[in-house]
């Protein structure tokens, strides 16, 4: 599914060895949680996440900067959603949604959280949509893009 979805991309997060490291890294997580979509047996899409640790460094080159208190992580506060990823018949079925629901539907964390490419408007304005709020900008490590933190607030 996941070369299917980037095929021919230049985004330097899409290659399949950064994949598998993200997978890694997410998947052996304590509240490490993934759902995947189908329609009649198919796979139509996926996305996974965890918790963020208390010893995150999730917000720590967000700009502008966030207050201590909006950082503060305790290992169940944040679940950050750390892809999304629906087939190309898919999109625009409201697959996403429902994928994206699925996994959060009874997450006890009080937020969720997630980074997107700052120069993907669409998608940006689909998480919007959905409840999010971009809180800066961040690049998280040595050659990523330039990407926009989001939250969501999971309860109340």
């Amino acid at each position: 599914m996941h070369d299917e979805v980037y095929e021919g991309s230049d985004d330097p997060l899409a290659g399949r060895s950064a994949f598998a490291e993200f997978v890694d890294h997410w998947s052996g997580r304590d509240g490490f949680a993934c759902v995947v979509g189908h329609d009649q047996g198919e796979p139509v899409g996926y996305a996974y996440g965890a918790p963020l640790s208390a010893d995150t460094t999730w917000w720590a080159n967000v700009t502008p900067p966030l207050p201590a208190e909006f950082t503060a992580e305790t290992g169940a506060r944040t679940f950050a959603l750390s892809e999304l990823m629906v087939r190309g018949r898919w999109r625009g079925t409201g697959s996403a949604k429902a994928i994206h629901d699925e996994l959060l539907r009874d997450r006890p964390e009080e937020r969720g959280t997630l980074l997107v490419h700052k120069a993907h408007h669409k998608v940006r304005g689909l998480y919007e949509r959905w409840g999010y709020r971009s809180v800066g900008e961040t690049v998280p490590f040595q050659g990523a893009p330039r990407l926009c933190a989001m939250v969501l607030e999971l309860h109340g």
